[in-house]
């Protein structure tokens, strides 16, 4: 049982790891009003008023998240 939660903690690190965003309370750490490109580019993320990122929408089939001047644009 004790390997189990340790290969469990160390999945939950490394999948925080590899977003390049840090995370606290399960969940990425930011200052409103900000705004980023997904990890995979698939869309943006939004700064919530409690310092965490949540979805802020999906970029249209045949484009992906660039940030351009600090902000994301699908294009």
């Amino acid at each position: 049982m004790k390997s189990f939660a340790f290969a469990t903690l160390i999945a939950t690190a490394l999948a925080a790891a590899s977003s390049g965003l840090e995370t606290r309370h399960g969940g990425p750490i930011c200052t409103p009003p900000s705004y980023v490109c997904k990890p995979d580019y698939s869309g943006w993320l939004v700064c919530n008023v409690d310092g965490t990122y949540l979805d802020g929408g999906v970029c249209p089939k045949g484009t992906k998240c660039q940030s351009i001047d600090n902000l994301p644009y699908c294009v």
